[in-house]
């Protein structure tokens, strides 16, 4: 058996070593090494603290907030193991319980402009925007080139609205680390300069709904005079080849033809002065390409139809949804549903079952174009995947969007419909761990598009 001397020198070999990982970017051997040393030293609150910190960095919230619980356990009042805490409840949609961590954090030290910065992004997250603007603008000043902070604030003016602040903020976005720099040649169009007769690059960033968003740009550029050169990504290429104005489509880091004038495609809004009122909400502006060997056959004795995606992305913001939660919507056979959902949650239809009671259209969608090609011929598309939700308002489709509580700023927080889509309605969330309530409003809305 190992004596007190030798288990309290062991615990802190193993705590420099976690410390030595962390800072190497190791962060299993350092969740490890923390590990041991409280393994070692259980009453030592700071090895749980750091253990807490490892585990969160590793995906792994539930068993990050109890190493911080074990830790408040010994020390109460470490504000910065209390607002760690709070993070960590974040990421698991426990808001209240880190909105009351976040704030005791802010109470034992006011002056931390860190502490302030996570109850702000917690705030925006309980859709408290007003509030979570205004720490935001108070720790935007402690530090006023910092782009995370400048980014921040500006998606919490754009949920309120405040487009015209919101968008110039949005500019932050190119600056944030996680973005990767690109230098492109030529002179950046501010929106002073004359379009008319010149050829105007539009280059490609994020992902593929803001593409689908903002492509309603190209034809208000194009209608300044504009020739545009639009790069993209492959998947969107067949059906942004029939945007007005467009000359030339480039994927996305390739070499472009000859340009006078370029701007990042989501500076739009920004450059052509786009304010909450003047939103550009006229669809379809997106149009299917032929598919003349398509076919999305329609069960007999069905009177409506249906496509349905419940799984996008799920970082930054998840955007699935537990696919047997959405089973209330299954429950008519007049309606014919067909999944749109492509990737590895694909997988749940077999694994529940469902692919019993749904027609399954993923084999005959390789791109973009292909989806929208299928959207046309149904009657509804519910999806939770926002990607797929821009692609049907660009469409002018009549679309449903499941929205998670904690969901992003083009879809605000109150209206069941969209400035930005005429054709959308929206089912909120109203708890971030209720998978139920807006399923049961959506399939009491299906119920009135059927006949008695």
């Amino acid at each position: 058996m190992m004596t007190a001397a030798a288990s309290e020198a062991e615990a802190q070999r193993a705590f420099a070593a976690g410390g030595e990982a962390w800072r190497g970017g190791r962060i299993e051997a350092a969740a490890q090494a923390f590990a041991r040393a409280a393994q070692l030293r259980p009453g030592w609150a700071t090895a749980h603290a750091n253990l807490g910190a490892a585990l969160r960095r590793l995906g792994k919230s539930e068993a990050a907030v109890a190493s911080y619980r074990r830790a408040l356990a010994l020390e109460p009042d470490q504000a910065a193991t209390l607002s760690n805490l709070g993070n960590a409840l974040r990421d698991l949609g426990r808001l209240d319980e880190a909105a009351a961590a976040l704030r005791r954090a802010v109470e034992l030290d006011p002056g931390s402009i860190g502490f302030l910065y996570n109850l702000a992004l917690l705030l925006r997250d309980q859709r408290r925007h007003h509030e979570a603007a205004g720490l935001l603008e108070r720790v935007l000043a402690s530090d006023p080139a910092n782009a995370e902070y400048q980014w921040d604030l500006a998606l919490s003016r754009l949920y309120l609205g405040d487009y015209r602040r919101g968008f110039a903020g949005y500019e932050a976005r190119l600056g944030l680390a996680r973005n990767p720099r690109r230098d492109v040649p030529g002179q950046r169009w501010t929106g002073a300069e004359s379009v008319a007769g010149r050829t105007v690059l539009l280059t490609s960033e994020q992902g593929f709904g803001d593409a689908l968003q903002f492509a309603r740009y190209v034809p208000l550029l194009a209608g300044l005079g504009a020739a545009v050169v639009l790069e993209c990504q492959p998947e969107l290429a067949d059906l942004f080849a029939s945007l007005p104005g467009v000359v030339a489509l480039v994927s996305k880091g390739a070499p472009p033809p000859p340009y006078d004038l370029w701007l990042p495609m989501a500076s739009l809004p920004h450059v052509m002065g786009t304010t909450f009122e003047t939103i550009p909400a006229a669809v379809p502006y997106l149009t299917p390409p032929p598919r003349p060997d398509l076919s999305v056959p329609r069960p007999p004795g069905t009177v409506l139809s249906v496509g349905l995606v419940w799984a996008g992305k799920t970082t930054p913001r998840d955007r699935s949804w537990p696919l047997e939660d959405l089973l209330p919507l299954f429950t008519d056979a007049r309606v014919a549903i067909y999944s749109l959902q492509l990737g590895p949650r694909a997988a749940d239809l077999a694994r529940l079952g469902v692919d019993r009671l749904l027609i399954d259209a993923a084999p005959a969608l390789a791109s973009f174009a292909d989806t929208a090609a299928v959207m046309a011929r149904l009657d509804l598309i519910v999806t939770i995947d926002t990607a797929t939700a821009h692609l049907a308002g660009a469409l002018g489709r009549p679309v449903w969007v499941l929205l998670r509580h904690v969901s992003d700023w083009r879809w605000q927080d109150d209206p069941a419909t969209s400035p930005w889509y005429p054709t959308m309605r929206l089912f909120r969330q109203p708890d971030p761990l209720d998978f139920k309530t807006s399923v049961a409003e959506a399939a009491r809305a299906l119920r009135t598009l059927l006949p008695p």
